[in-house]
């Protein structure tokens, strides 16, 4: 897993709000909010960052899976969360 400060990205200000549709590992489709984060796209937000919600990006950190990481999630392998500092 790799993580990514949001604010060391260009271009990472004012980042828009909005919804992705992700896929569950059972088919299941569900609407997830969503930043729209410079050279990613569309990023789910964790439920951390649902629960106390922020588009400020001094705030988040993007969690990106790796190919060798022993968990990854099936619904996105991007995600962005809430900075632990």
């Amino acid at each position: 897993m790799t993580t990514i400060s949001v604010r060391n990205l260009s271009q990472a200000e004012n980042l828009q709000r909005g919804y992705v549709n992700l896929i569950g590992s059972t088919g299941i489709h569900y609407d997830n909010l969503a930043l729209y984060i410079p050279n990613y796209g569309w990023v789910p937000c964790s439920k951390k960052l649902q629960k106390n919600f922020s588009a400020a990006p001094k705030d988040l950190t993007l969690v990106v899976s790796d190919k060798e990481d022993k968990y990854i999630p099936v619904t996105s392998s991007v995600w962005v969360t809430r900075s632990l500092a």
